[in-house]
């Protein structure tokens, strides 16, 4: 193997999982006697001979490609998802049903438990019967894996047209949620114009994140607007992308994602926050098979940081 620059013995007997001593031992046994290799003493070598089951079990470790490809068979899985709203002390956990065909996804919802109990509280109530409406929800995706459209639009608003909404009017009084009801009538009724409200989910912002590029050099720069319902405003970050060289112990492709809160005429805080995800993939197929991480903010210096993990429940 051809080295570049002054040999990392420590670097390479982790990277190839074979010891040092083992290592020069091997190198010696092989090469001529100017390549000799001493003990502790570092030296600059053109090549260094490695046996062949280790740099194969390397070789085989490493991705093949540099490039993630946006899933092009039909697959049915169920996702569990979990927030925690660190600076509220409240989690939100359900299961997401995914059936993938091409470049269409339909997407099936189960119950919201907050901190671990069903929902109690009668505006929250309110949200997720209107929230029903929504499922099976069909939507069209584009090659980089972002949301482009939703499909079933008129099937949604003929549910809730003609089943949610008269439902909620008549059990649901009081100026408070007659305000509610009137901006979800005015969402239901132009879906697409106004999908950005699913946008403002943690779910849909991470699961149809622009992530199925090419990665040159195995990074890439980009930019994120999170919504942070706490003070009903989106935040901006600077991202940077890091694809992992090699599969993880699971056998899985993993995007390293970290970025700082953006510095802008309205934003001049005094401290900003940061993100920090993985997005792990499954080796063959591409699909994504969980992400864990954070997002956090601040408002009037106090930390705003929701923790998120998404993954897949095998069947």
């Amino acid at each position: 193997m051809d080295v570049n620059g002054l040999l990392d013995l420590d670097k390479l007997s982790q990277e190839y999982q074979i010891s040092k001593k083992e290592l020069i031992h091997f190198h010696n046994e092989h090469c001529a006697i100017s390549e000799l290799l001493p003990l502790d003493l570092p030296k600059y070598v053109p090549h260094i001979y490695l046996p062949k089951d280790h740099y194969n079990s390397k070789k085989l470790n490493l991705l093949v490609t540099n490039i993630l490809r946006y899933p092009t068979s039909k697959s049915e899985k169920t996702y569990g998802v979990v927030v925690k709203y660190l600076h509220t002390d409240t989690q939100l956990h359900y299961e997401i049903n995914v059936n993938r065909d091409h470049g269409f996804v339909e997407i099936s919802k189960k119950k919201n438990y907050v901190n671990n109990a069903e929902v109690d509280n009668l505006i929250e109530k309110l949200y997720e019967a209107a929230e029903k409406t929504l499922y099976p929800l069909k939507v069209s995706v584009a090659g980089n894996g972002s949301l482009l459209r939703i499909e079933n639009e008129k099937e949604i608003l003929k549910r809730w047209e003609n089943d949610t909404f008269p439902k909620l009017e008549e059990y649901y009084v009081g100026s408070t949620s007659e305000k509610i009801l009137g901006k979800m009538n005015l969402v239901f009724k132009n879906l697409n114009a106004r999908r950005d409200f699913l946008l403002k989910s943690s779910f849909y912002k991470l699961f149809f994140l622009p992530v199925y590029q090419s990665y040159l050099g195995y990074k890439k720069e980009g930019n994120l607007d999170f919504y942070f319902a706490g003070i009903q405003q989106y935040i901006s970050y600077d991202l940077n992308f890091l694809l992992k060289k090699e599969y993880t112990r699971g056998a899985k492709i993993a995007l390293q994602i970290t970025g700082n809160e953006r510095d802008t005429i309205f934003n001049k805080k005094d401290k900003k926050g940061v993100l920090d995800l993985l997005y792990k993939f499954n080796k063959d197929s591409h699909e994504l098979y969980s992400v864990t991480g954070f997002v956090s903010t601040f408002d009037k210096d106090k930390e705003l940081r929701i923790e998120f993990q998404l993954f897949e429940i095998e069947k």
